[in-house]
């Protein structure tokens, strides 16, 4: 699903002061992409060109200059294909312009006529085109191209930025959570894993408070089988509850664990030095996923946990 809404980008047809603002982003992607501008924009008669730009090409036999004929065409508000008609005379126009090839910077897509006339100018002139894909491909991987996509699509960038949340940059490290089984990133998996707490089973302390032995967070399936066999085989007497640890980077869901520690020590339960090394650990390296606005997602799996009476408890919630 494409992240950039074109539309944003006012219409080249009117005259409101801001036609001129699709082929100001051309100017502006093209030169983040690595071409020179050799002209910019201006209005009135064009001669069928919006810019040209300039490549250096650097190979064995030396350096090569290749001039580029820049064609912007802005339908995004109707959503057609840029045909044969709108970006007619091709190989007359780049040669009028003293150029060596063609780039078409659409909105949308160039229709089957024009790709059919462009493969038949192979040999003649170069020619590429930079459709609406291609350019959010170029735009969205890096620091510089997502300034400009912000610059010029501020409401597409704001909810794409709300539902695809990075972690915040607080700690001097990137964050990691290593399963403890096959040592892969858990927070670079599309499925983060469990998180389990193990405590004595039926063996409280007096006064009928919990004991965590340990806390440890694994792949799901495979890993988490492993871990289990190995602490049970270790000490019979423990037992695991866990979580979904895309659970816990929600931040409604990680302040309540939070206070369900607090709760806990409050009231006498215990964790074991290396239980509670574990979470504190845990809840650092989870928290720069947090430090951010719910998607909408999340925003639904919220309403599906707060019908459980032990999620609201945690929040303080009457259940």
């Amino acid at each position: 699903m494409s992240v950039l809404d074109f539309k944003e980008i006012p219409e080249a047809h009117v005259p409101n002061g801001l036609q001129d603002s699709f082929e100001f982003f051309a100017r502006e992607c093209l030169k983040f992409i690595g071409y020179r501008i050799i002209t910019d924009p201006d209005r009135g008669a064009d001669g069928g060109v919006d810019l040209v730009v300039e490549e250096r090409r650097t190979g064995i036999g030396g350096e090569t200059i290749i001039r580029w004929l820049v064609s912007c065409k802005h339908k995004a508000s109707s959503g057609k294909s840029v045909s044969a008609v709108d970006d007619a005379n091709i190989r007359d126009r780049v040669e009028a312009n003293d150029c060596n090839g063609f780039i078409g910077f659409y909105s949308t897509i160039a229709s089957a006529g024009l790709a059919g006339v462009l493969g038949g100018l192979k040999g003649k002139i170069e020619s590429q085109i930079y459709d609406r894909e291609k350019i959010e491909g170029a735009l969205l991987h890096s620091a510089r191209g997502l300034e400009i996509a912000e610059r010029f699509f501020p409401n597409s960038l704001a909810e794409w930025k709300a539902e695809s949340p990075k972690p915040a940059k607080i700690f001097a490290g990137v964050p990691t959570l290593q399963c403890k089984v096959c040592r892969k990133e858990l927070l670079e998996q599309d499925d983060n894993g469990i998180v389990s707490m193990w405590q004595k089973m039926g063996a409280y302390k007096v006064g009928g408070k919990k004991h965590f032995e340990f806390i440890f967070w694994t792949c799901r399936g495979r890993c988490d089988r492993i871990l289990q066999q190995s602490i049970r085989e270790r000490d019979k007497t423990l037992i695991d509850g866990w979580s979904d640890v895309s659970d816990a980077l929600m931040p409604t869901f990680f302040i309540k664990w939070v206070m369900s520690v607090m709760n806990e020590l409050h009231s006498g339960d215990t964790y074991s030095e290396e239980a509670f090394d574990q979470i504190k650990e845990f809840l650092l390296q989870i928290f720069p996923y947090v430090s951010r606005h719910l998607t909408e997602k999340e925003n639904g799996r919220v309403k599906e946990l707060i019908q459980i009476p032990a999620f609201l408890g945690g929040l303080g919630y009457d259940a």
